[in-house]
């Protein structure tokens, strides 16, 4: 206090601050009831607030008395304040502890209940699997029991009720003991891997299951290392120890390395063979060697001998000396050994730690199997196949080559790629294959578009016992794929039908054109290989299996033979030059063609020049090709029909005759043209890259020049307009081009006096009025484009037959074929034939 202050003034300040300590505690006072109010309320009193601000009110802090007794009331007053303070803090103190504890304990309850409900569901997982592998025999009933009460249980804990809810199907009791197994396949509880033991044993890496271990007693190489409690065995017994391993449904062992996928039975038939192969196969995991000096590689470069492409180094060098069979070519700079040396030098090799060489692939390994045994430079001739079965109309038709082809698929149990060059009869060699196989049927032939009623006529020329109704040409998507013996569709129709799986895969198939196939993006492709995967018997019909680069090769092969190559790194990393660029794997290159060809000869693909094969050929072969009027629009329909009535009327005089003859033959150019465009496009797509097309008509002959320049396609064109000194320009132009080009020539205006032997395929799709207008080049293809007797064009030709104009068969020389195409086209050889009925040969001054 200041001493310049009066007693008054000191007064004054005093009952100031009593009267805010009072009612600083009367508001502690109301917010902890029944604490200040009741200790301090008078006796007799029940209003607590009320009462305890009367209590400290300023009209009782008055002094009554004597000076001393006002200061004791004071200092009571200031006691109880400070009391009623510490007491309202320890209570909210206590409140939040208890708070605190309770949310603990909260947390700490649910955390318990959560681990303690996991670990009853995990216990519940593991009793239903052990009951599930627990023979019947043994001790299934007393796993039942607390695996039915720790599922009741949790049922029970999740508040669920035992009776199962509508549409939820009862768990099926577990089997009693004595009880039938039931049908359902145990799941895989065992698993284990192969593993290499020593040089000529290997050791299975799997945990203890008693039909296992009875399995492992029974192999004859057996035997049992305490140290590492582990069965290994002599790779002689590898074969006999998986069979047996896969006979039982809950073990699955993992293979040797390098044995994946592949199919013993179809290289060796001996159990010491297939210990052999399994030591070859070792060497082709685990060659790397990161710290290697010198690199190299093994490469086959015949039936029976291996090259190896490495380094200079003298180790190496001394390892080759070593080899009996050792061979240096002066030419190439490489030593080269017989495949009966492979698995020494490998050996050998390996031990260098500076040197890593790169073995042979497993496909190679797999199809050459033999060889390493007893190297033979010629490969085994197919034995001769029982076609006795076989209709004997086929089978009379074929040629030398064509019947080795015949045995080389049955050799190879109908797998195979059969990619002769073309004109060396793939159809009716494929057409023989499939006849072997026909208690497998039904058939499926899948080709381009225009070929489809192709391979129907040619099956009901070739195979006489099929009747024609059982030949199913699928030319809609809304048509049934299974609905005939024979099913033959386009690629892509087949892409179409895919809501219709067929109940039972097909077992023969036939691919016509299969470089169709060569990429595995297609919408083609991955419609087709599902079928191929499930087909026992799959053959694959290509003149051009392989158009620009290896690669397209691939799906062919894993069509097959998928144990060959089952991922298309390992095909791209050895023979198609795999480059890794930043957006991934680029397999457009090639590289060790030469194994890739031995591999493929070797192991599923016949192929024949026509070089190889000439003397068996005629001098000239000429196909027929014959088309439908299907899909031929209204207005032709109407113009051919009025022309070919105009055609039967009785004419007076030969002038008329020969009015109508030439309107109908200008209407058959109107519809033939998109058919001669799609076969055209057909055979560009098939790897024909030179080839002549012969037409009359300037319609005709405008069109196909317009498709071939819309697709890029380089063409020359020899018409009535082209000058004489530009025709020998273009000649030579399309003899000394390198890359696709075509021919496009008047019938008579290029029939002769032009050297155009660079081609070995003249495609006539019209001819003209005499017959002798044709090539006369030997050892050349010639297609005729010929139409067939489709309702509507037999309608015509029975009332042009009732003049004496009917068609002869003009194909009696000639393989018979047929081309169906969208739209419709009459070949001109009715008309040719009219012509020499009607003895009216002298109107070719006229035409021309």
């Amino acid at each position: 206090m200041s001493v310049n202050l009066t007693p008054e003034q000191q007064r004054r300040i005093e009952n100031n601050r009593q009267r805010a300590l009072a009612r600083r505690a009367e508001r502690q006072a109301l917010l902890i009831p029944g604490s200040a109010q009741s200790k301090h309320t008078q006796p007799g009193t029940t209003g607590g607030p009320a009462k305890s601000s009367q209590l400290f009110a300023p009209g009782h802090l008055v002094h009554t008395g004597a000076p001393d007794q006002g200061a004791t009331q004071v200092g009571t007053r200031n006691r109880s304040v400070r009391h009623y303070t510490c007491t309202s803090v320890c209570n909210i103190m206590y409140v939040c502890m208890c708070v605190c504890v309770y949310i603990y304990i909260y947390i700490y309850i649910h955390i318990y209940i959560y681990i303690l409900i996991h670990k009853v569901i995990l216990w519940v997982f593991i009793l239903s699997l052990q009951t599930q592998l627990i023979d019947t025999k043994g001790s299934c009933t007393k796993t039942a029991a607390p695996t039915s009460n720790v599922a009741s249980a949790t049922h029970s804990f999740y508040g669920q009720s035992s009776k199962p809810t509508t549409g939820e199907k009862r768990p099926s009791k577990l089997p009693e003991a004595g009880g039938s197994v039931p049908a359902k396949k145990p799941a895989v509880s065992v698993k284990g891997k192969c593993v290499s033991h020593s040089e000529n044993r290997f050791r299975v890496e799997v945990g203890y299951y008693a039909d296992l271990i009875t399995v492992f007693k029974s192999i004859p190489s057996k035997n049992y290392d305490p140290a590492t409690r582990m069965w290994n065995f002599s790779l002689e017994d590898y074969l006999m120890l998986m069979e047996q391993a896969a006979s039982l449904p809950s073990v699955s062992l993992k293979p040797l390395d390098g044995m994946e996928g592949l199919n013993f039975s179809a290289s060796t038939s001996r159990p010491k063979d297939a210990a052999a192969l399994a030591a070859l196969m070792r060497f082709c995991q685990g060659w790397q060697k990161p710290g290697a000096m010198v690199k190299g590689k093994c490469v086959l470069v015949s039936r029976c001998r291996v090259e190896v492409d490495i380094g200079y180094q003298a180790d190496v060098i001394a390892t080759f000396k070593k080899m009996p069979s050792k061979n240096y070519d002066m030419k190439t700079r490489k030593w080269n050994f017989h495949l009966e040396d492979y698995g020494k030098l490998m050996v050998e090799l390996s031990e260098l730690p500076t040197v890593e060489t790169e073995p042979l692939p497993p496909a190679v390994l797999q199809s050459f199997s033999s060889q390493f045994e007893k190297s033979e430079s010629r490969a085994p001739v197919p034995p001769e196949a029982d076609l006795s079965h076989v209709d004997p109309y086929v089978t009379r038709s074929l040629m030398p080559f064509q019947r080795d082809g015949v045995n080389f698929a049955v050799s190879r149990e109908g797998r195979l790629l059969l990619a002769d060059d073309m004109g060396l009869g793939k159809t009716v060699q494929a057409i023989c294959i499939a006849a072997y196989y026909r208690s497998e049927w039904p058939l499926l032939v899948v080709a381009p578009s225009s070929v489809r009623f192709t391979w129907a006529e040619a099956f009901r020329r070739w195979l006489p016992s099929v009747r024609a109704d059982s030949i199913n040409v699928v030319v809609t998507g809304k048509d049934n794929l299974c609905s005939g013996l024979i099913n033959i569709i386009s690629y892509d129709l087949l892409n179409r039908m895919d809501k219709q799986q067929p109940s039972s895969p097909f077992s023969v198939i036939i691919m016509d054109e299969s470089h169709f196939l060569k990429n595995m993006k297609t919408a083609r492709c991955r419609a087709a290989l599902p079928l191929l995967k499930t087909a026992k018997r799959v053959i694959l019909l290509s003149g051009t299996p392989a158009m620009s680069r290896p690669a397209e090769l691939y799906t062919q092969i894993l069509a097959v033979r998928p144990s060959l190559f089952p991922r298309l790194h390992d095909f791209g990393t050895r023979y198609c030059d795999a480059k890794q660029l930043p957006w991934g794997w680029d397999y457009s290159g090639s590289s060790h063609l030469s194994e890739l060809k031995l591999l493929l000869e070797e192991s599923l693909m016949l192929r024949r020049l026509k070089s190889e094969v000439l003397s068996q050929l005629p001098a000239k072969q000429r196909k027929v090709v014959t088309v439908t009027t299907d899909g031929i629009n209204s207005r032709t329909k109407a113009a051919l029909s009025a022309a070919a009535k105009e055609l039967a009327r009785g004419y007076h005089n030969k002038s008329q005759e020969k009015e109508a003859l030439l309107v109908f033959f200008n209407h058959t150019a109107e519809a033939k043209i998109r058919a001669i465009v799609e076969y055209i496009s057909d055979m560009l797509e098939c790897g024909r890259e030179k080839f002549l097309v012969f037409a009359h008509h300037k319609l005709v002959l405008d069109s196909i020049t317009k498709e071939l320049a819309e697709k890029g396609i380089s063409y020359i064109r020899i018409d009535g307009s082209t000058a004489s000194a530009e025709r020998q320009q273009l000649c030579d132009r399309f003899q000394s081009s390198q890359k696709s080009c075509v021919a496009v020539l008047s019938v008579t205006a290029a029939n002769m006096g032009l050297t155009l032997h660079s081609a070995d395929l003249v495609v006539f799709a019209e001819l003209f009025w005499n017959p002798g207008v044709r090539h006369r080049r030997r050892h050349v293809q010639s297609r005729h484009l010929q139409a067939s007797h489709t309702p509507m064009i037999q309608e015509k030709m029975n009332v042009l037959e009732q003049v004496g104009l009917s068609e002869s068969n003009i194909s009696e020389k000639a393989e018979s074929a047929s081309f169906h195409s969208k739209v419709s086209m009459q070949s001109f050889y009715h008309l040719h034939l009219t012509l020499e009925r009607l003895k009216i040969n002298h109107i070719q001054p006229a035409i021309k």
